[in-house]
């Protein structure tokens, strides 16, 4: 039955992994080892840090003797402790200093790991930071360089498009309720760390032939989505409302009909990350992921998930179209990466439908000149499409019994 619900885990845990360290030697090749492992021995990077708390935590989950997760959280606490120290004397900002932390618990989860000879957990427990760690060099960047020019402001005009201000209403919403938007944006920086913890989970339950989530195969998802998603940003690429307007975000954010809706330089510098949001689509794949688990585990994914939504939205990362967009990607991206208990008749709908609807925006999007003027002059179908992009693909997305049949009746 555990073999039934791991899609080959045998050579894909490996395989991702290995992949990790081969983009490692080429960017230490490319850049140099000072800069390629910078935000490793930096001790203070966004991503890294949390995506070293993501796996203490799967540790803490996959490990089943209690004193060496005591251990580990004793040695992990007094290494981020003196991390702490370090990196603020080195000049690094309290704030950054706070919200990189898990470098300690990082080193000493994994070090239990291979003190223990269990060189599959301690690969599981390392592959998302190290991902982290090269995202910088990674498909980021190449996609940043190939794309000097964004359609931005078809984007922003397909929010416009629906006459709801969401962006404008969020972000001042974040400017005046400060606790609102720190935990917000806190829950959005986690994300690394939340798929860490995501993988060890989903391992878990495999180990124990359990059935978990709605049957996406969350190693799979995590191996092929950033470069899938990273192909898509050089279909469509853009950036977000706050690197385009800067400090006119939120508050005096321009008529949409001044800007360009082809292909121009808005904001060449910053990351091209918008349509879909990836975030959005992992911490909704995350909460979808503890389906048929216990109700506080369930509901804490879920408001993480609201949260980065929130977040995405709020800080001007992204426009609400990304959100919309990222539903479809979703939903085609788990069935794609679906269990193989899953059978391919259940799992063409749902591929058609998201490829369908995803693709639609991307066309609009493509060609804003001559389509979006149509949607802005005409709100109630521009309305229809946002709601059949959330509603349709939705409707025939995987559920938690398409696995949880399949495991209880043996198969």
């Amino acid at each position: 039955m555990q073999s039934d619900i791991s899609p080959s885990r045998r050579w894909l845990l490996p395989a991702a992994f290995a992949w990790s360290i081969v983009v490692t030697l080429i960017s230490v090749i490319a850049i140099g080892p000072v800069e390629a492992l910078r935000p490793l021995y930096g001790l203070a990077d966004p991503r890294v840090g949390p995506a070293g708390f993501g796996a203490f935590v799967a540790h803490a989950i996959l490990c089943g003797d209690d004193s060496r997760r005591r251990w580990v959280l004793r040695i992990g606490l007094l290494l981020e402790i003196i991390r702490f120290l370090v990196v603020v004397k080195l000049g690094v900002a309290t704030d950054s200093a706070i919200l990189s932390i898990g470098y300690g618990f990082f080193a000493a989860a994994l070090g239990d790991f291979l003190i223990h000879r269990e060189w599959r957990r301690a690969a599981l427990t390392a592959l998302v930071p190290l991902g982290m760690t090269n995202a910088a060099f990674g498909l980021s960047a190449v996609v940043r360089r190939l794309t000097p020019l964004t359609y931005d402001g078809a984007l922003y005009a397909l929010d416009a498009a629906l006459k709801i201000p969401l962006s404008k209403m969020l972000g001042i919403a974040f400017a005046k309720l400060a606790p609102l938007a720190a935990i917000s944006l806190i829950s959005y920086a986690l994300l690394p760390g939340a798929i860490a913890a995501g993988l060890g989970y989903e391992q878990y339950n495999l180990e124990r032939g359990k059935a978990r989530g709605v049957g996406v195969n969350l190693l799979l998802a995590y191996a092929v989505s950033g470069t899938l998603a990273s192909l898509l940003y050089l279909l469509c690429p853009g950036t977000g409302p706050s690197h385009i307007f800067r400090d006119a975000f939120p508050s005096a954010l321009p008529d949409p009909g001044i800007l360009p809706l082809n292909l121009a330089a808005f904001a060449p510098l910053s990351p091209r990350n918008a349509m879909p949001s990836l975030h959005f689509a992992w911490a909704v794949m995350l909460w979808r992921n503890v389906k048929g688990a216990r109700p506080s585990l369930r509901r804490g994914a879920a408001a993480f998930a609201c949260l980065t939504a929130l977040a995405t939205v709020g800080s001007g990362e992204h426009y609400v179209i990304d959100l919309i967009a990222a539903v479809p990607f979703l939903v085609a991206l788990e069935a794609l990466t679906a269990h193989r208990v899953i059978p391919f008749t259940r799992r063409i709908g749902p591929i058609a439908l998201g490829v369908t609807f995803y693709g639609l925006w991307i066309v609009i999007a493509r060609n804003g000149q001559l389509m979006i003027p149509y949607l802005y002059d005409n709100t109630a179908l521009a309305r229809v499409l946002a709601v059949a992009t959330l509603v349709l693909p939705s409707a025939v997305a995987l559920r938690h019994s398409d696995i949880a049949q399949k495991i209880n009746a043996g198969e």
